[in-house]
């Protein structure tokens, strides 16, 4: 049994030289197996104990790995509904006219449309149940609104704090990744906007 002990042994080293999760657990549950190949017919309970319990802990560390990526394959493919992380938030219903933030004012929150308009005058934009704005200011280094956000109508949505929308950002990679999207599509569609309306280049120079 003793070359089972060397090969417990070098999956160990492997393991602390793997540089991503996923194939650190795989190597793990390796060692883990192969340590408790080499224990159980000498009987070295402590070893037998120790794998015993490290390997069903790093299996599921490993489900959710993959869950989690699995999650970041569908963030990328499709549209993600963040009703689910609006959850533990309040409603809020403002008439029309409303002026939510204007332009240059301090980025401290953003929000989700559940029924009604808003627009974006700057931008001539207007977004609608189910759209998400004002992330960018809160994420943006100078933390300031880049435009204004009006109510058409009665509208009703979610606000979402800076230091909520923060921590939901580490929380939940799902989120984050759908927030990061939202970023870029938001920047390349001002980019094209600007490209359209300006007679010259807009953009990096080669």
């Amino acid at each position: 049994m003793e070359w089972m002990g060397y090969i417990a042994a070098i999956l160990v080293f492997a393991t602390f030289a793997m540089r991503t999760m996923l194939p650190l657990r795989w190597m793990a549950i390796a060692s883990n197996v192969a340590f408790l190949g080499y224990a159980l017919p000498l009987q070295l309970w402590p070893i037998v104990v120790l794998h015993g319990l490290l390997l069903p802990m790093n299996i599921a560390r490993l489900v959710q790995i993959k869950r989690m990526l699995a999650q970041l394959r569908a963030a990328h493919a499709h549209e993600i509904d963040v009703r689910q992380f609006m959850a533990q938030l309040k409603l809020r219903q403002h008439p029309p006219g409303m002026v939510l933030f204007n332009k240059g004012d301090k980025a401290d929150g953003a929000y989700y449309i559940v029924s009604g308009e808003v627009e974006i005058p700057e931008r001539g934009v207007r977004l609608g149940a189910g759209q998400f704005f004002g992330e960018v200011g809160v994420f943006g280094s100078s933390r300031v609104r880049t435009g204004s956000a009006h109510c058409i109508s009665a509208v009703t949505l979610y606000r979402i704090d800076e230091s909520d929308l923060i921590a939901a950002f580490y929380q939940s990679p799902t989120l984050a990744f759908t927030l990061v999207r939202l970023i870029v599509d938001r920047m390349g569609a001002n980019l094209t906007q600007m490209e359209q309306a300006s007679p010259f280049p807009v953009g990096p120079t080669p």
